[in-house]
């Protein structure tokens, strides 16, 4: 791997931006000690919003937003998405993750229930692909502040359950949700630290569905996940994940202008399996192989050989919809309402236990 030049932010700097921004947009945002915080009200419903510096005697060096309700319901599933955006602009990047923040607020408020966006670094050229847990990730060098980004974001959802447990009782296990890159990253995530996650919930990302088997290596599989995480993987322990996934019918329709498939032709834009940056190619071509170029008929075959293995794991087919909302035909409006009953499936099932 070419190592990467440290980009890493001076982030007094960059959250006195931050507040400059929230308070130009009327949001009363105040540094205390060296985090930000702000009140924010939703569907008659207040809010606590604390955009959290890096901690390094915690384990993690970079920023996250945690929104916490003031009724915060006894034993709250917390919800965890990471940032899709890639930019080197860490106060971007921050305010991308509000929105985010802010999106998975609205869905869920109902519930009563923690938002946490554990906010991915960006570097130049792309590589490591942090906002898809990229294979490159773990060959970042133990000095870089970028090391072992997962362990990062393991170490971030301990801190803000420890939070959460200040104001009440947090669930132990968490509600993992991610659409397109974050959605990468989330499966991915889950292939290292299943033990933490209750429901894994995951949008436009079918092409790339991670299996549980040594056939693959990792991203795609586990032939080697613990070279790469000092961890063995263990497949009682996954199995007790629930997966849900969501993809537009028509994912396949939009093209990259930059990759070929196996015909010469250019490759779904989305499907992750002809992204060398993502999946490196011989992966990509050996997941093809055994399960199918097409991207539906590839993720229904992974689906149910995943179902055969006793793995509680389904999708749903949005039809008439592509991958992005630019098209006036996506799957956001769709996506939100999937989102918010599989949370309910998940806190409905925990009460039953």
């Amino acid at each position: 791997m070419n190592e990467f030049t440290n980009q890493y932010t001076n982030f007094d700097v960059c959250f006195d931006e931050v507040i400059k921004y929230l308070n130009g947009l009327n949001i009363n945002a105040k540094k205390i000690d060296t985090n930000i915080y702000f009140g924010y009200s939703f569907n008659n419903k207040d809010y606590i919003v604390d955009i959290v510096s890096p901690n390094k005697e915690k384990g993690y060096n970079i920023p996250y937003i945690l929104v916490l309700p003031k009724e915060m319901k006894e034993n709250a599933m917390m919800a965890v998405e990471v940032n899709n955006l890639e930019v080197e602009n860490y106060e971007k990047l921050i305010m991308d993750g509000l929105k985010t923040a802010q999106d998975l607020t609205k869905i869920l408020h109902e519930y009563d229930n923690p938002i946490l966006v554990p906010i991915l670094p960006s570097v130049p050229g792309g590589r490591p692909y942090f906002q898809q847990l990229s294979r490159e990730c773990f060959d970042v060098k133990k000095d870089n502040p970028y090391y072992r980004i997962d362990l990062q974001v393991l170490n971030i959802i301990k801190d803000a359950q420890e939070k959460c447990s200040k104001i009440n009782s947090i669930n132990e296990k968490i509600f993992l949700r991610g659409y397109s890159s974050s959605g990468v990253f989330a499966q991915r995530f889950s292939l290292c630290h299943y033990k933490i996650i209750d429901t894994l919930c995951i949008g436009g990302a079918s092409g790339s569905i991670p299996m549980p088997t040594d056939i693959l290596k990792y991203p795609l599989g586990v032939f080697d996940i613990e070279e790469l995480t000092g961890n063995p993987f263990e497949l009682d322990e996954f199995m007790k994940m629930k997966i849900r996934y969501c993809v537009g019918a028509q994912e396949c329709i939009n093209k990259t202008n930059t990759r070929l498939d196996e015909d010469g032709n250019y490759a779904p834009m989305h499907d992750m399996s002809y992204f060398d940056r993502s999946v490196p190619i011989e992966i990509g071509i050996q997941q093809r192989q055994i399960f199918g170029r097409n991207l539906f008929q590839r993720s229904q075959k992974q689906i149910d050989y995943m179902n055969q293995m006793g793995i509680d794991i389904s999708q749903q087919i949005f039809e008439g919809r592509t991958h992005n909302n630019s098209s006036g035909h996506g799957v956001n409006e769709l996506g939100d309402e999937f989102t918010r009953n599989v949370y309910e499936e998940a806190i409905t099932k925990e009460k039953a236990l």
